[in-house]
């Protein structure tokens, strides 16, 4: 409890400081435009390293994309100089809105407005309004980045309850998060195609109808088809692993569908589809170009296990990889081709919120285009190879535009960002890592940057969800943090409200799934290098090593285990804290409630429980246990016969 209670008594200080020193505003205008403009800066202040700013906006567009560009302390104007207006109020009849913004930006600092920008996105006009205004910093000193915290437990090693709750038997959360995701893959709704996965038991199907999940996400069913895949490979069991192999050709099938549906608006970036996997035309984030990524990254997978199986290269061909001779059967060449054409075109995060240039949506572009020009010479195609080894190149040399050493995070995403979604912290960057490494040294799991940035997200939510503040289990045994998608986050499952974002079972496992992969990684590497970028990573998360910045410590030495120690204990713990706020059924729904840890949001989630797979295959390989996978995989399958 005393560290909460440290913070909340640095905030008051802060607040005090800032009251105590007068903030200036600029007023502009204090009425609607009367010249027939459809927008107007109204006021604006930086206090404090605060920005706070105000405006008009004509209400001719149910749609909105307000911005306000800038110039940093340096003078320099980046795709980061901007900051993204909300809706605060209407105005009169309702003709005009008041809308408005209060965003630290005090780690680039501000010097001048350059222009106020109103896209009205549904009549398709953009209107700016030009501005050149210097901006002067008043009120208290802008604060400098804040440390990370100190960690509020050590937790060492593996856990007995975690190797309990992951083992596989009956009643364990492998077994249930196992049946739980099959029931969502070909589920037994009526027209359901075959190949497709609902995203949650919640929708017009089934008890809970809000929110409607009932729909064929590209995402959600690669990571999904994924763990399936990884099923089949380690299956020895003909009947098990030939049932995976069925889902997993007629999830290629389902693909191919998707790529020739007459409806697509934005090419192979649509984001989802009815079950009867016809595509969903109604408003939404589009495109989302990490889909065709994921989706070949699976399929490219199955088909190297397959051949390995004694699988027939035809067979690949003309169901898995060749979109040019087989365009009804074979999606991956047309997913691969569009990911090299559109790498660099902005779109939609994993989230679906704001269109820009993502952190996860490059990685797992990247790993898609470096597998893919391996994969396409297995499949004598040459030409589409060197097309891919072509983009690969080109968009790993933007990779390190989102490392962000002020912040000292790699960015969730390279541009304009969220209203008040000013920390740019994400566990996206995580998951980015976890589904987009490509196993080539480029941002693996022990990169110094990765490192630096799981630190600073996954501690970013201890004062953010009070149930932080409960640190152990009933048995004392230490919880991870809470982990959710970022702190400013305002959805609840089923609708927006203020501070109420919620943790996430699949955040949370993800960053066990980090911490487990990042320990393998260690161990193939043979030592651990500190450097004064990663040194606060094992600060927190290995305090008892003492690690020094320019020191490297060997493959078991002491230092060494004391660091790989730390990091297994906290691997645990975050997986341990999805166990104490998962029902005593073993159900996973979306979240789970930020106050009291009920879980909330839409039920059955499947990429919930395909997290936890996940989490649980890389800790059994870091525990050298080979026969995990495969005992789970034998386990076999049964058709769904009901919803």
């Amino acid at each position: 409890m005393t560290r909460f209670l440290a913070g909340a008594v640095a905030g008051l200080a802060l607040a005090d400081l800032a009251y105590g020193q007068a903030c200036q505003t600029t007023t502009l205008t204090s009425s609607v435009p009367t010249n027939s403009s459809e927008l107007a800066l109204a006021s604006y202040s930086y206090c404090g390293g605060t920005f706070n700013a105000t405006a008009y906006i004509a209400n001719i567009d149910y749609d909105k994309v307000v911005s306000l560009y800038y110039t940093n302390a340096q003078g320099q104007s980046t795709p980061l100089s901007v900051v993204n207006l909300g809706y605060s109020s209407s105005i009169g009849n309702g003709s005009w809105e008041l809308w408005s913004t209060s965003t630290p930006i005090y780690i680039d600092g501000i010097a001048e407005l350059l222009n106020l920008t109103y896209q009205a996105t549904d009549v398709g006009h953009t209107y700016v309004q030009i501005l050149d205004l210097p901006v002067n910093a008043t009120g208290a000193p802008a604060p400098t980045l804040p440390s990370p915290p100190a960690p509020y437990a050590t937790p060492k090693g593996f856990g007995s309850d975690i190797t309990s709750w992951l083992s596989i038997n009956v009643g364990s959360e492998s077994e249930t998060a196992f049946e739980r995701m099959f029931l969502n893959i070909n589920p037994a709704i009526p027209g359901a195609a075959e190949g497709v996965v609902v995203a949650a038991r919640s929708g017009p199907s089934y008890t809970q109808t809000n929110p409607d999940y009932e729909y064929n996400w590209v995402r959600d069913a690669s990571l999904t088809m994924d763990v399936v895949q990884t099923l089949y490979s380690a299956a020895t069991k003909a009947k098990a692993k030939t049932a995976y192999q069925n889902i997993l050709l007629e999830y290629a099938s389902a693909r191919a569908t998707e790529q020739n549906d007459p409806g697509l608006q934005t090419g192979l970036g649509e984001p989802k589809f009815y079950l009867n996997n016809t595509i969903f035309t109604g408003p939404w984030g589009r495109p989302q170009n990490d889909g065709p990524a994921t989706s070949a990254i699976t399929l490219m997978e199955f088909a190297n296990s397959y051949l390995a199986n004694g699988g027939s290269i035809d067979t690949v061909k003309q169901k898995i990889y060749d979109s040019t001779t087989f365009p009804a059967s074979a999606p991956v060449q047309k997913d691969l081709l569009f990911v090299a054409s559109n790498w660099s075109s902005p779109s939609f995060d994993l989230w679906e919120e704001e269109e820009s240039d993502h952190f996860y949506t490059r990685m797992v572009q990247r790993r898609a285009l470096v597998m893919g020009a391996t994969f396409a010479t297995k499949m004598g195609d040459t030409g589409t190879s060197a097309t891919l080894s072509a983009a690969a190149t080109a968009l790993s040399a933007t990779l390190g535009q989102f490392w962000d050493p002020n912040r000292e995070i790699l960015l969730y995403e390279y541009g304009p960002v969220l209203n008040g979604k000013s920390s740019y912290l994400d566990i996206a960057v995580v998951l980015g890592v976890i589904h987009g490494y490509a196993g080539d040294g480029v941002y693996s799991y022990t990169n110094d940057e990765v490192l630096s940035s799981a630190l600073r997200i996954s501690t970013s939510f201890i004062d953010v969800y009070p149930i932080a503040n409960t640190t152990t289990d009933s048995s004392g045994l230490t919880l991870g943090i809470p982990i959710g998608r970022y702190p400013e986050d305002v959805y609840n499952g089923t609708g927006t409200q203020t501070n109420g974002g919620n943790p996430w079972y699949l955040c949370t496992a993800a960053m066990s799934q980090f911490l487990y992969s990042a320990s393998t990684e260690y161990g193939g590497a043979g030592s651990i290098s500190i450097t004064n970028t990663s040194k606060p990573f094992f600060d927190y998360f290995a305090p008892a090593a003492g690690l020094q910045v320019g020191q490297t410590y060997n493959y078991g030495s002491q230092k060494y285990n004391q660091a790989i120690n730390g990091l297994n204990g906290w691997g645990d713990a975050f997986m341990r804290t999805v166990k104490h706020y998962t029902p005593a059924d073993g159900y996973l729904s979306e979240e789970y409630n930020r106050n009291t840890g009920v879980p909330q949001g839409a039920a059955d989630l499947t990429w919930s429980y395909a997290s936890v797979l996940t989490a649980a295959f890389a800790r059994a390989e870091l525990r050298g246990q080979k026969a995990y996978v495969k005992s789970l995989a034998d386990l076999g399958i049964t058709a769904n016969t009901a919803a």
